[in-house]
């Protein structure tokens, strides 16, 4: 029954000749998720894993619990042993531990095991916070601007962001290779004479101090880490009895919401793929990570073997996806196989539009946003929202805040209380990938997001930051279900927001 009320998109994803990578393309609630679970079931029924495991991959409690409970109805309890269905810091933080010289712990011992969240690699897999280094790398990085305040033109911190955020994570290990490596619009700009200075005198050194201890590392560093798995996985039994279990253990690799995984993790996966039976799905305008990849350049080749979705399944929804769409119209996005990224068409509205206001100060705002969250409250159902902040630091003072308005607060994803998220956190991408009945997104805390003070008066980062402020925007309230609030308390709006952005 469900299979005959597939559409277009979602059959073609489902029957595609396995032994290739491909790419499932589509925006919130277009059925991507249940495509790959089709696919998964479609695979081990046919006997293609040739003896071999799964591996399906998900980030969101959402994600999780949908992938284990319609498993668990497809596929009987032998075929359940064939496959591993986990977070995405799982996986990660079990292969190094694996690998690792360090410890014993032996990982992924279970079998479609509940979700387990905030384990293992830090924020840093989400390209969120990525501003400290390993101990090595930083004393060279302390050494350097202990004898100047900007090197290259960066102060320490905007250089420790590119050494983590372009170097490690893009595995570059050369002079060259720098020189010839992109950057994100969102870091400015960096010419050649300052890249040749900050590799001189920062990540050159850097790089040579850390290269002796890359085994003995903790995982405090995702990419680095993740780039050294995969050698140790392509190595095989070359580099120790591990990484072989490691390399021939999955006959594919299904991995949902691909789009916030990292350059690092992407190879990684390919490398887990033994069998080419890779299959992504992703939506890039739901995305917030810099710095952005394609497929290509990863070494994964999906050409010929995109399937998009177009269609909208969700019948609540329909305001809030044409409101967001409105939001960053003008922008440019790239999907994942390099194709641009078109916003998904309107739909018609079904539910309440977004409201907007602004307060006189912080205190009235928080105020308002209380008293909309109590409305409809009931004791048994909880209140299902989450507030939405820039950083760590706002978010522990607005616990305290709501707290003392009587609305209860906890940093984890549940149902049953209200949800404060922060925009550079792991919790804001895993619960992103869920579904939220309601949401108060704060503007003026947004605008600084991914910002760095020492690019202020540069045109070129101040239309950047605003173009990532609405794509957040955009990314969060796609996912929203019912009711949201925008809010700031300095006369921040949406329509001043696009105004710098243009």
């Amino acid at each position: 029954t469900m299979i005959e009320k597939l559409d277009k998109g979602q059959e073609e994803a489902l029957y595609a000749e396995p032994g290739r990578p491909m790419l499932v393309t589509g925006p919130a609630r277009s059925g991507k998720s249940f495509a790959l679970i089709l696919r998964a079931t479609w695979l081990i029924r046919q006997r293609l894993l040739k003896g071999k495991k799964l591996l399906f991959l998900t980030e969101g409690l959402w994600g999780m619990e949908m992938a284990t409970g319609l498993l668990g109805q497809f596929l009987s309890v032998e075929e359940q042993d064939l496959v591993d269905v986990m977070p995405f810091n799982d996986l990660f933080r079990d292969a190094w531990m694996r690998i690792s010289p360090d410890t014993r712990v032996k990982g992924l011992t279970g079998v479609l095991h509940r979700p387990r969240f905030h384990v293992g690699f830090p924020k840093e897999f989400y390209n969120a916070n990525k501003h400290s280094v390993h101990q090595e790398a930083s004393l060279t990085f302390d050494r350097a601007f202990h004898k100047s305040p900007r090197i290259g033109g960066l102060s320490e911190h905007a250089a420790r962001r590119e050494f983590t955020d372009i170097l490690m994570e893009w595995d570059i290990r050369s002079l060259d290779d720098y020189l010839a490596q992109p950057r994100p619009a969102l870091f400015g700009t960096l010419s050649d004479e300052d890249k040749v200075e900050l590799w001189n005198r920062v990540f050159g050194p850097a790089l040579e101090a850390t290269k002796t201890r890359a085994t003995r590392r903790s995982a405090r560093d995702c990419a680095a880490e993740l780039n050294l798995l995969t050698e140790l996985v392509l190595a095989g039994k070359k580099a120790n009895k591990d990484a072989a279990l490691w390399s021939g253990r999955y006959g594919a690799v299904i991995v949902d919401d691909a789009q916030n995984l990292s350059p690092s993790a992407l190879r990684f996966l390919k490398a887990l793929a033994s069998e080419g039976n890779l299959v992504l799905a992703s939506n890039r305008l739901e995305t917030l990570n810099q710095p952005a990849a394609t497929l290509a350049e990863c070494g994964i080749d999906v050409r010929g073997r995109v399937f998009r979705m177009d269609r909208n399944h969700s019948k609540a929804s329909g305001a809030l996806q044409t409101y967001a769409r409105n939001l960053v119209e003008g922008q440019t996005f790239t999907e994942m196989d390099g194709t641009p990224a078109a916003l998904p068409a309107p739909v018609a509205p079904s539910g309440a539009m977004p409201q907007e206001r602004t307060f006189a100060d912080r205190e009235a705002m928080l105020d308002a946003i209380a008293a909309w969250l109590k409305e409809g409250y009931t004791p048994k159902q909880g209140f299902g929202a989450c507030v939405v902040t820039r950083l760590e630091t706002a978010q522990w003072p607005l616990i305290q805040d709501l707290g003392t308005r009587g609305i209860p607060c906890v940093p984890n994803p549940t149902d049953d209380w209200v949800i404060p998220l922060y925009t550079q956190g792991i919790e804001f991408h895993t619960v992103t990938g869920a579904h939220i009945g309601r949401m108060v997104t704060i503007l003026d805390d947004w605008l600084d997001a991914q910002w760095d003070e020492s690019q202020e008066g540069d045109p070129a980062a101040l239309r950047a930051r605003a173009q990532w402020a609405l794509q957040a925007l955009h990314a969060t309230l796609t996912r929203a279900e019912k009711r949201v609030l925008i809010v700031s308390s300095n006369g921040l709006t949406v329509s001043k927001l696009k105004e710098e952005a243009q």
